[in-house]
């Protein structure tokens, strides 16, 4: 089966709504301002606008889910004695937990519910939003939903402290993306409660420059420095990613490096000799849809 998705370590991504807000330093070259340019408002025909207030719900999207749930049990192996799963980045040009989507977020559980061969991999820079937004039978978690935030630097290290708060289901994992790694996070990370750590250099056009953690990221959000804020790329050092790899091994986790800094997305050094996509187990005793790495 081939992978329907650019992101390396999902087998589909889907998106019950588009575009989202910058709240964090990780966000100021984010990709949805390159991804959601092939999208047109449907109502004004208009190229849809990545940042603000308004958030799109797309009508061809929400029969996806149940797609992606025919195909993973069609192809099931042995008649059903073990249980194929596939992995769908959730909301990956928005955010699963940004408050524009209150609307629609009841009927999202809906779905994910339904679809039980799907685990629901959702990556939030909202967690502090999680806990007020489950739905009303999560109990201690739904087995097919991975709840995840993403840290890059030091000053949004207190997003997992919030995260570890959250009940998951006890086949399901708590999981983190440190992409873009913009800082040496490695000395401080607190892995516990962690099911499976991903870390990756940002991409993007335009050369590349040091985080500076004293400087005011929203500047370059609001526009101050404009070419940086929407084409450059920070710099990830190769020797971060490897300790944080070191420290995903001491709390015997799975650890994913997706890329290296780089002009796009998907780069890998020459040097590094191993290829670390590890993934947690699938729930129940499943095991996951076979996909081609993309080359």
């Amino acid at each position: 089966m081939g992978r329907k998705t650019l992101v390396s370590w999902a087998h589909h991504s889907w998106n019950g709504w588009m575009c989202c807000g910058k709240c964090a330093p990780e966000c100021i070259h984010c990709y949805i301002n390159r991804a959601i340019r092939r999208y047109k408002d449907p109502q004004t025909g208009l190229q849809l606008k990545p940042w603000g207030h308004q958030l799109y719900k797309p009508k061809t999207t929400w029969d996806q889910p149940q797609q992606f749930q025919a195909e993973t049990v069609r192809r099931g192996w042995r008649a059903g004695e073990v249980e194929d799963y596939a992995r769908v980045f959730t909301c990956s040009i928005s955010d699963f937990f940004i408050k524009e989507a209150d609307q629609w977020r009841d009927a999202a559980w809906k779905v994910i519910k339904g679809t039980p061969n799907l685990v629901y991999m959702i990556l939030t820079k909202r967690p502090e939003k999680i806990l007020s937004h489950l739905p009303a039978d999560w109990g201690q978690g739904y087995h097919n939903v991975w709840l995840g935030t993403s840290v890059g630097c030091k000053l949004t290290l207190p997003k997992i402290d919030v995260l570890r708060e959250v009940p998951v289901h006890p086949e399901a994992v708590r999981w983190l993306s440190c992409e873009p790694l913009i800082e040496d996070i490695s000395n401080e990370i607190d892995l516990t409660g962690i099911g499976w750590l991903i870390v990756g250099g940002e991409s993007g056009d335009n050369p590349e420059y040091h985080y500076d953690p004293n400087e005011d990221w929203r500047l370059k959000i609001l526009g101050q420095n404009a070419t940086q804020a929407v084409h450059g790329r920070r710099v990830m050092e190769l020797e971060w990613a490897y300790k944080m790899m070191l420290r995903a091994r001491r709390a015997d986790i799975p650890f994913w490096f997706k890329q290296i800094t780089a002009g796009h997305s998907g780069v890998m050094p020459d040097a590094l000799g191993k290829m670390y996509h590890e993934v947690p187990p699938p729930p129940h005793g499943g095991i996951w849809l076979p996909y081609k790495e993309k080359k």
